[in-house]
C-alpha cells in the first residue's frame, strides 16, 4: 500500500534538513516508536527499532531494524525497515522517502511517500481507511514534535523550549524521558467512523 502525506514545519529548510540526519532525533519524534536498545545492528548503519501499537486487547511490539539513507544534493532521503512481532506472527516491511523543500513563507514543507506492507494475523487491520487515519495521525503528531524540538525564532515572545542546539542533534538538548506509549488503533478506527457517520448525515 502506498501513502502520501506532507506538513511544514516553521523553521529554515537547512536547519530542517539537518534535523533529518539524525535518526534518534526522528525516532525520538514518532510516537510508539523507540531505539531497542536491547538489541543490536544486524548489519552496519543499521538502526535496531521498536514500534508499539495497541487495538484494545490487542497489544504488538514490531522489532527490526532501520537504515537512514540521504541524498545531500535534493535534500531528499527515505528510512528503509523491516519488523516483526513475534506474539502475532506478522511482519511490516516500508520504506518512507521524504523530500525536505523551502516553503514561500521562510519555513520548510516536507513530503513523505510510504510504500509498506503487512502479513499475518494483523494484517486484517491493514484495510486503507484505517492505514491512512493512522497515517494521518502519525504525521501530525510528528510534525507537531519535531516543530516543538527544534529552536524557536528569537524573535518569538513565547518560545516553547529550549529545542535542539543549532544542528539539532545535541543529545544534551533532548528531553529527560521519551514517551514510548503505543499507538491505540482503536481509538483512531472510533474517530474515523465518527467521521464517516457525521459525513454521512451532513
Amino acid at each position: 500500500m502506498q501513502l502520501e502525506q506532507s506538513f511544514h514545519i516553521a523553521a529554515p529548510t537547512d536547519l530542517v534538513w539537518k534535523a533529518f540526519h539524525d535518526i534518534e532525533l526522528l525516532v525520538d519524534c514518532l510516537p510508539g516508536a523507540s531505539i531497542n536498545t536491547a538489541a543490536t545492528a544486524s548489519e552496519e548503519g543499521a538502526i535496531p527499532l521498536l514500534f508499539k501499537v495497541k487495538l484494545g486487547p490487542i497489544a504488538a511490539g514490531f522489532a527490526g531494524q532501520g537504515r537512514l539513507n540521504l541524498d545531500e544534493a535534493s535534500n531528499s532521503g527515505a528510512i528503509v525497515g523491516t519488523a516483526v512481532d513475534a506474539r502475532s506472527n506478522s511482519r511490516v516491511k516500508g520504506e518512507a522517502h521524504f523530500s525536505v523543500i523551502a516553503a514561500p513563507d521562510g519555513g520548510t514543507n516536507v513530503e513523505v511517500k510510504v510504500d509498506h506492507t503487512i502479513t499475518g494475523s494483523l494484517a486484517q487491520f491493514s484495510r486503507e481507511g484505517i492505514v491512512r487515519a493512522l497515517a494521518e495521525q502519525l504525521t501530525k503528531q510528528f510534525a507537531e514534535n519535531l516543530q516543538a524540538r527544534l529552536p524557536q525564532p528569537a524573535t518569538a515572545g513565547d518560545v516553547h523550549g529550549s529545542g535542539v542546539a543549532g544542528a539539532a542533534s545535541s543529545a544534551a538538548s533532548r528531553p529527560a524521558q521519551k514517551d514510548t506509549s503505543s499507538i491505540d488503533l482503536w481509538t483512531l478506527i472510533k474517530a474515523l467512523l465518527a467521521g464517516l457517520f457525521s459525513s454521512r448525515r451532513n
